[in-house]
């Protein structure tokens, strides 16, 4: 006789505590920041990646953890990210911009910025995922997430990729340091 198997309910919503546990044990890198940069909240992908703690990472924008180079050019694509679209066509997705990171002892690690937007499409805030460190801001390659192996235990980092030398085009040194600004 053949068994008839039901079908396990679709689900369609999560609850808090559901979206907590699935925020924290995602494998990405994540941090939400208000639409003035700041960070709001972060998983603890984020904080063993990065090497700050949830409070001291919501004491900082994302500003504090961009390359220094590339300030300016987190300061203009964050404003046109947030503009008025001058023309209704779709670039099919939301806005991002890569960014060059500065992360305490961490110089192989960017930041991948979105902008998100309500169902009535007026922006809410960003969503900030941790990337491998871009070649420049201008690099035209998908940006890949940082995963679990880049984390850095007791000095040593699960990777390969720590103690290779700078990318060709990436700011040695001092350039990468963290720039202080305030949310």
């Amino acid at each position: 006789p053949q068994q008839m198997t039901q079908e396990p309910p679709l689900v369609t919503k999560i609850d808090e505590l559901e979206y907590r546990f699935v925020f924290n044990s995602c494998a990405v890198g994540m941090a939400i920041a208000s639409m003035g940069g700041a960070f709001i909240d972060c998983n603890n992908m984020f904080c063993q990646l990065s090497q700050y703690n949830k409070q001291e990472v919501c004491s900082m924008t994302i500003f504090n953890l961009t390359s220094r180079v590339d300030l300016q050019h987190a300061f203009d694509q964050i404003s046109q990210m947030i503009s008025p679209p001058t023309d209704t066509v779709d670039q099919g997705g939301p806005p991002s911009c890569l960014l060059r990171g500065s992360m305490k002892h961490r110089d192989d690690l960017g930041l991948s910025v979105t902008l998100i937007k309500g169902d009535d499409g007026i922006a809410k805030c960003f969503c900030v995922t941790l990337i491998k460190n871009p070649i420049s801001p201008f690099d035209p390659s998908r940006p890949v997430p940082a995963t679990p192996d880049m984390v850095i235990v007791g000095g040593s980092q699960l990777s390969s990729s720590i103690g290779e030398a700078p990318q060709k085009g990436q700011a040695p040194g001092n350039m990468s340091s963290p720039a202080y600004t305030t949310g």
